[in-house]
């Protein structure tokens, strides 16, 4: 919007009073206005200037900024008769800020060489850039700079068709992201010494011609370029579609998988000689055109399931259906599936998979696997309540008076098999269990009714000896979340602690103690022992299947094993330590890490009681 247009002989000062409203570096109100349209209007020009005919715009822009200022100054040219060169160039600066083309200051000026520097900090030019925050590589204030030229030709030789050829060259820019625009002006073979990195304005129209005429010729010659290396990509490519094609359709045919091609609506296309086979058809006419929800046990159910799987996931993996073939047999097949361009319009790839044979010896595994567990848990069982049984009765015979010698000796390597079989069968079972288990089978129990039932136990196949254990429960329960067998952990420990203790009277100590571990929870329980100790070379080896330290003592080697085995299905963490450091000789302490229940866990558990 124009706020005021002063004539342009008015060189007079604002009035005093007049209110000013200064906005983004430019002034508003009284006779220095800034005409708005003209900046919005330079701006467009400039920007379709630039599309269409490129770096002739700012010879172009220059030109005009000459001629404008040559016919706009040539009133004021007796007025400027008396002044200097300096007090000229103000003069003619102040008419054309007064016109809105911005604040023009001269910052120096060289009259022998006829040199003057000038900056602005609001250029019409570069301030509609500025605002349209559309910054630029190069200055853009090119009328600006035609312009001053002629300020400064007039101002230095009075005359503005004197013999002197002027020129101005904008060495900072506000569009390049500068505070304000800066000018060289002066003749044209002065300007080198001051910026010789910068062009200057070409002199004839005649010179633009050609270089635009040139530029012309080239674009062409680049696009002939351009349309033959197309034309050759396009043959490349056509032909390279063409072998894929062929490719594919050999791939297809060798496949070992049947491959069915068919309407995103299921009408079959095309098919492999390994779907005919599979299906149960002679030939490819047979099924083409057919559709797929005939071939589907469950109809259009089927295909339905399989589409919308595509269109959610862009793919099908291994998509369990039964088949039908021809003569109506079925067959359970994997159905791989995607979308393809293969035929006009979209369509279907399938690739299907027998797995009739697979799934019935999955079937037989499975009821093999539960009559194995079924026999393998009454095995265990049985073994053990026999092993127990006899244990009972042959530690009795043990304490009858008359026996001889060679009966005692006898009657403890039978006690010492005995006890092998019992800890073997419980082992297996305990195994068997374990493996069987699921994380979601995992429940809250207190630990310390699992460590009692693990100390009867071990008092229980010991009875001949004098067992004291030390385990001062606490009143307080301590919940943890572990598996249904979790109690043998400590049964097995135990045992072991009386089992290798020669002592009259077998003394273990336990405790209980809260430990964090790695931002975990748990319960730290220590087993101590007075026994035989195990060497430091042997404590991991320990935990490993078959292992026996001492094979002097009975046992199968499985019981620590099954100890690190329900301790890890826990999340937990075992392992063996010296009662005393540096002498493994007195005794062993077994420490056992369990994971605490969280409250919530243990919450739900109390709601179901």
């Amino acid at each position: 919007m124009v706020k005021h247009l002063p004539d342009k002989t008015d060189t007079g000062n604002k009035s005093e009073g007049t209110n000013e409203k200064r906005e983004g570096g430019l002034e508003f109100g009284g006779k220095r206005t800034l005409l708005m349209d003209v900046a919005g209007g330079l701006y467009a020009l400039k920007k379709t200037l630039k599309a269409d005919i490129g770096f002739f715009e700012r010879d172009f822009m220059f030109r005009a900024g000459e001629e404008g200022a040559k016919s706009y100054l040539s009133d004021v040219e007796k007025s400027l008769r008396d002044k200097s060169s300096h007090e000229a160039i103000e003069m003619m600066l102040g008419l054309y800020s007064q016109r809105g083309y911005g604040e023009f200051k001269l910052q120096r000026l060289d009259k022998e060489h006829m040199i003057a520097e000038i900056a602005s900090s609001n250029t019409v030019e570069a301030w509609a850039f500025k605002m349209n925050l559309d910054m630029q590589r190069e200055p853009v204030c090119s009328y600006s700079s035609g312009m001053l030229s002629m300020i400064c030709r007039l101002a230095f030789s009075r005359e503005p068709s004197a013999d002197l050829d002027f020129s101005a060259i904008e060495v900072e820019c506000m569009a390049q992201g500068n505070e304000e625009c800066k000018f060289i002006i002066g003749p044209i073979q002065e300007l080198p010494r001051y910026v010789p990195s910068h062009s200057l304005p070409k002199d004839s129209v005649s010179e633009h011609v050609l270089r635009f005429n040139e530029e012309i010729l080239l674009k062409n010659l680049e696009l002939q370029s351009l349309n033959l290396s197309l034309e050759r990509q396009m043959r490349k490519r056509t032909e390279d579609l063409r072998r894929s094609e062929e490719n594919y359709k050999r791939l297809i045919e060798l496949s070992p998988d049947p491959i069915i091609i068919s309407t995103v609506e299921g009408t079959v296309s095309s098919i492999n000689d390994s779907g005919l086979r599979l299906l149960g058809y002679d030939s490819s006419l047979d099924i083409e055109g057919i559709d797929l929800t005939k071939i589907f046990a469950d109809g259009a159910r089927a295909w339905e399931k399989l589409i919308w799987q595509l269109e959610k996931e862009g793919a099908v993996h291994n998509l369990e259906c039964e088949l039908l073939r021809k003569n109506g047999a079925k067959i359970v097949g994997e159905v791989s599936a995607r979308f393809a361009d293969l035929i006009p319009g979209r369509c279907v790839e399938s690739m299907i998979r027998d797995v009739t044979e697979k799934k019935m010896i999955h079937a037989q595994m499975v009821e093999a696997k539960s009559e194995s567990e079924f026999l393998n848990d009454l095995l265990s069982h049985d073994i053990t309540n026999y092993a127990v049984s006899a244990l009972y009765y042959l530690e009795n015979v043990r304490k009858s008076e008359n026996l001889s010698d060679l009966d005692r000796r006898n009657l403890a390597i039978v006690l010492k098999d005995v006890q092998g079989a019992f800890e073997l069968s419980t082992s297996v079972r305990d195994l068997s269990r374990i493996k069987s288990m699921r994380e979601e089978d995992a429940e809250v129990k207190e630990l310390q009714q699992l460590i009692a039932e693990g100390v009867e136990e071990a008092r229980r196949l010991f009875s001949e000896k004098k067992v004291r254990v030390a385990f001062e429960r606490s009143a307080e329960p301590m919940f943890i979340r572990g598996n249904a067998v979790v109690s043998r952990l400590f049964t097995n420990i135990l045992t072991n602690a009386v089992k290798f203790d020669s002592n009259d009277e077998v003394v273990v100590d336990i405790t209980v103690e809260s430990e964090v571990d790695k931002g975990i929870a748990y319960w730290r329980v220590n087993i101590v022992d007075r026994g035989k100790g195990i060497p430091d070379l042997e404590k991991t080896r320990i935990f490993d299947r078959f292992f026996r330290g001492d094979s002097s003592m009975p046992g199968t080697g499985l019981g620590l094993f099954v100890v690190k085995f329900i301790t890890d299905s826990c999340g937990g963490k075992v392992w063996a330590e010296n009662r005393v450091a540096g002498d493994h000789t007195k005794g062993t302490k077994m420490v056992v890490l369990l994971q605490k229940a969280t409250h919530r866990q243990v919450a739900e558990v109390s709601k179901l009681k």
